[in-house]
């Protein structure tokens, strides 16, 4: 009987994933990994949803388990079965009958390894699983990250054979002690939504690669900072364009440099970048790098020094084919969209968005608000909610440091101004000044319909403040945002991070009837008449429709429909070339 209480002990135990409960993998882990070879893993896997945790549960990852006499158990689950996946990829879009699911999903994929440099190490990236994913390597667990939008890595040095079988097991189940929580306004997409690839470095290697503009107003000094894992004292930095080489000294394994220079400002007009490299022992990498300075000056916004009103538009990261897992062509089409409708700048909500986004945009001038979902009600008192966000925010600004297009860092969108918030997104503020000091802080905060006014504590701590506000749609009244304006008295530059209304592309019928082309058309022109000249960034949502299951009304059938262009990216509303002539009128 006792025997028997210990093989159906993974029955009964709530507690049945503890061994693999281990602390979430952090920023830290991540290489640099530009001017590197990518040995890229994507393709077609094998995939299985598992309702139960039963591969947790029945500890199914390992090897083959036999009894007593030598003879195989028999399992529920075998190495490389489920159905075939393209990955990146999302587990809702492989089936229709899990377009809903949310839960565990097993991915496996076989792959060979053969050493190609003594002593060399081997790292297995991962672009963004989404939310919480475990990694195993031939029956060995590796390790476990939690948050569905940032990139992680994972040394598999001395683990891999020459026949290697990875098994990553993803949960995109919501709970309040996430981030994003429980409730949010897009849809789930859960699994290996982008890409998993191999990297090679020597013993000793260049972890990370950071380059900036120094912000001190003379345009003339870059700031250049190197960090190595192993023992290298001395590292190069190269700039050939530029004519700079300079050798920079490690201690502890990190050291910068400033380089006098003179470089061709990146800006939206003269998106022009650099190759910039480093040489550290057999170590080298490289990276496309844009320099430029963004500020405040009071109200004013000002890029290299001239003041800039922010032509923006919001934009979630949503493929009608591919979900969250976009092609380049269509990150390109999205940038393009951007461009002809007039803008400068987007704003990538409300989640880091795929780094080829940020990578297309220092290309074609496109600048960029990111964020991490601190996205409406969150658990703001529970200390490991606020580390989650943490690293989050760490490994989104130690990807994308580089990219001269990311000139705000948001920190949460509509979150309630009570004290436990104030203190979490506070703390986070703290975390991007104290990291990056080339960028702009801000979030997307709530007006007090009371007051009507902007009167967020938040204001106190971010560098631009932004609110988000609706009259003309969730408000009637076209005037609401005129009364705000008139009684907020701010002295940073303001911004208006959303505004819009529904429409169903192709529903016509007069101006004030819902979820017209005519209704949104007027809410535009309502909110530029009296926003213009009173603000310094105008954000309005959306520029496509996207999925979302909380709206289920006829108009709308499972997606938010406040895109000035429809979902299949090709169709543009009344309202988008309101606000493209605005734009195109407006210095």
């Amino acid at each position: 009987m006792e025997n028997m209480e210990k093989y159906y002990e993974h029955l009964h135990l709530r507690t049945y994933d503890a061994k693999l409960h281990t602390a979430p993998i952090g920023a830290e882990s991540l290489i640099f990994t530009g001017g590197r070879n990518e040995e890229s893993l994507d393709g077609m896997w094998k995939c299985m949803p598992d309702v139960f945790d039963t591969i947790i549960r029945k500890e199914l990852y390992g090897p083959v388990k036999r009894d007593t006499n030598g003879m195989e158990i028999p399992t529920d689950y075998a190495f490389g079965d489920g159905f075939d996946i393209a990955i990146p990829g999302s587990v809702n879009l492989a089936d229709p009958h899990f377009y809903l699911y949310e839960g565990s999903t097993v991915y496996t994929r076989a792959f060979t390894y053969y050493e190609e440099k003594k002593g060399e190490r081997v790292f297995i990236r991962f672009g963004a699983a989404n939310y919480e994913c475990r990694v195993f390597i031939n029956g060995e667990y590796l390790g476990r990250h939690i948050g569905g939008f940032t990139p992680f890595a994972i040394e598999l040095t001395g683990k891999l054979k020459e026949k290697n079988e990875l098994l990553v097991i993803v949960n995109n189940r919501r709970s309040f002690e996430q981030v994003p929580s429980e409730n949010y306004d897009w849809f789930n997409y859960g699994g290996l939504t982008r890409s998993v690839s191999l990297y090679r470095v020597p013993e000793s290697f260049i972890k990370d690669l950071h380059v900036s503009l120094v912000p001190d107003g003379t345009y003339g000094h870059i700031k250049t900072g190197i960090e190595v894992d192993g023992k290298i004292d001395e590292a190069v930095i190269r700039i050939p364009a530029l004519g700079l080489e300079k050798k920079i000294s490690l201690a502890g394994g990190h050291g910068e440099v400033i380089l006098d220079a003179s470089p061709e400002l990146w800006s939206p007009d003269n998106p022009f970048l650099y190759e910039v490299s480093a040489e550290a022992g057999d170590d080298k990498v490289s990276d496309k790098v844009g320099f430029r300075e963004i500020r405040t000056d009071g109200k004013k916004i000002l890029l290299n020094g001239k003041e800039i009103f922010l032509k923006g538009i919001c934009c979630h990261e949503e493929s009608s084919k591919g979900g969250r897992s976009l092609s380049d062509e269509e990150r390109m089409m999205i940038l393009r969209t951007a461009k002809e409708l007039g803008c400068n700048a987007l704003r990538l909500t409300h989640y880091p968005h795929s780094e080829r986004m940020s990578q297309l945009a220092d290309e074609l001038g496109i600048m960029l608000w990111e964020e991490i979902p601190v996205y409406w009600l969150i658990d703001f008192e529970n200390p490991e909610t606020l580390l989650n966000a943490s690293n989050q925010l760490k490994e989104l600004m130690r990807r994308d440091y580089n990219r001269a297009s990311v000139i705000i860092w948001s920190v949460g969108n509509e979150n309630p101004d009570t004290d436990s918030r104030l203190n979490f997104m506070s703390k986070l503020a703290s975390i991007c000044k104290e990291y990056d000091k080339t960028r702009l802080v801000s979030a997307a905060c709530l007006v007090n319909i009371d007051s009507m006014a902007i009167c967020d504590r938040l204001c106190d701590v971010v560098d631009i403040i932004s609110f988000n506000q609706y009259y003309g749609w969730y408000f009637r009244s076209y005037d609401g945002l005129k009364q705000i304006l008139d009684n907020s008295h701010v002295d940073k530059p303001l911004m208006i991070s959303e505004t819009g209304a529904g429409c169903d592309y192709g529903h016509h019928g007069t101006a004030e009837e819902l979820f017209t082309e005519e209704h949104q058309a007027r809410v535009y022109e309502y909110q530029i008449r009296y926003s213009d000249g009173r603000i310094q960034g105008f954000f309005p949502w959306i520029l496509y429709d996207f999925r979302s299951p909380i709206r289920m009304n006829p108009y709308q059938t499972g997606c938010n429909r406040k895109g000035l262009v429809s979902d299949d990216k090709v169709h543009r509303k009344k309202a988008f070339y309101v606000l493209q002539e605005y734009y195109r009128s407006r210095k």
